[in-house]
């Protein structure tokens, strides 16, 4: 009777935490590749245009089933920075949505409301250089990559 006492509090335990680790992971294989796809594509931009590109959500929202990218999911007027940056997702179905914010040398990255609200602590002091950061908004949790620091941070802590 303990033992299976025992067991049932470690299944408690261990069970959810599974369930957010599988979950995590399956963002993080989507995030990796779409950071480096669309890092890849800013830097592309700015040896052509002298300057970095903002991009609004794409899709526009998370989403646990995913968006199918083969349709014109995220080449409308209002995501035309898609088109701009030439980006091919490496998934067909993407559960994360994307958002690229950019700034000028000396620019704050709050200057435009941009920094994400959800990470914990101050936001950077004013990069020395234009930047860019890529935030993504996935069903589990956040994720950011910025182009100051390429370390791709996921606002849980993990």
């Amino acid at each position: 009777m303990i033992a299976v006492a025992i067991i049932a509090i470690l299944a408690v335990v261990v069970i959810p935490s599974f369930i957010k680790e599988s979950k995590r992971g399956k963002s993080r294989s989507e995030v990796d590749p779409m950071f480096a796809e669309l890092s890849t594509r800013e830097e592309q931009y700015k040896v052509e245009n002298s300057a970095y590109l903002a991009m609004a959500a794409c899709p526009p929202t998370a989403s646990s089933t995913g968006t199918d990218m083969t349709t014109p999911t995220c080449v409308t007027t209002a995501t035309l920075p898609w088109t701009l940056l030439r980006v091919q997702a490496p998934q067909s179905k993407l559960t994360c949505s994307y958002v690229i914010a950019r700034g000028n040398a000396g620019d704050q990255p709050t200057a435009d409301g941009a920094w994400p609200g959800t990470w914990a602590g101050a936001p950077p002091s004013a990069p020395a250089l234009s930047w860019y950061f890529i935030t993504a908004d996935c069903p589990d949790t956040d994720y950011i990559f910025k182009s100051w620091d390429t370390k791709i941070k996921a606002a849980d802590g993990h």
